[in-house]
């Protein structure tokens, strides 16, 4: 087993048996999908509440160590919780699940194989959202490669309807852009 594989089965491991709902969103969910890339570290997003994240943080720093001395306060100022895995070393950055879109995202998502694990990993379309908002030139890559590798399958109503709620935030770039892609 690889060192990413064991950090996705603890990680999963630790939200089944405290029942978290979650999805592997980021690289390793750009790879399950087709993607061609490396990445560094395991990003997913937990369906949580507020008043939880304590709660949230001490049941992970039983098998991982915060990367932030200040993890709990950012955890809670912002949503994220950056944590390394202490036996593989791996960097995991867990987002607590607050929007529509992120919650949909992990209700959506789907038990996927990752090498000798199996997760729960987003949709490929919700995958597209997440990187056309994050808009980095490795997302924007992903993005071309998922579209060109899902363009028969994927739900583009779907698509289309969660890119618009970008407009309301001032972000109609992810609309702009993922017509661009699609054409």
């Amino acid at each position: 087993m690889t060192p990413f594989e064991q950090t996705l089965l603890e990680l999963d491991r630790l939200c089944r048996d405290g029942q978290i709902p979650y999805a592997v969103i980021g690289g390793i969910a750009a790879l399950i999908h087709g993607g061609m890339r490396t990445t560094q570290d395991v990003d997913i997003t937990i369906y949580t509440e507020i008043d939880q994240l304590e709660g949230v943080y001490k049941l992970f720093e039983k098998d991982f160590v915060a990367i932030r001395p200040d993890a709990m306060e950012f955890f809670q100022r912002f949503f994220v919780l950056s944590l390394r895995h202490r036996q593989t070393q791996i960097r995991v950055d867990v987002a607590a699940a607050l929007s529509g879109l992120e919650r949909d995202a992990i209700t959506r998502s789907e038990r996927r194989r990752f090498g000798q694990v199996e997760i729960n990993v987003c949709s490929v379309e919700d995958l597209i959202i997440f990187k056309l908002f994050a808009a980095r030139d490795k997302d924007m890559a992903d993005v071309k490669t998922l579209i060109a590798a899902h363009k028969a399958k994927l739900d583009i109503f779907y698509l289309r309807k969660r890119a618009r709620e970008f407009i309301a935030l001032e972000r109609s770039d992810v609309t702009e852009r993922l017509e661009a892609l699609l054409k």
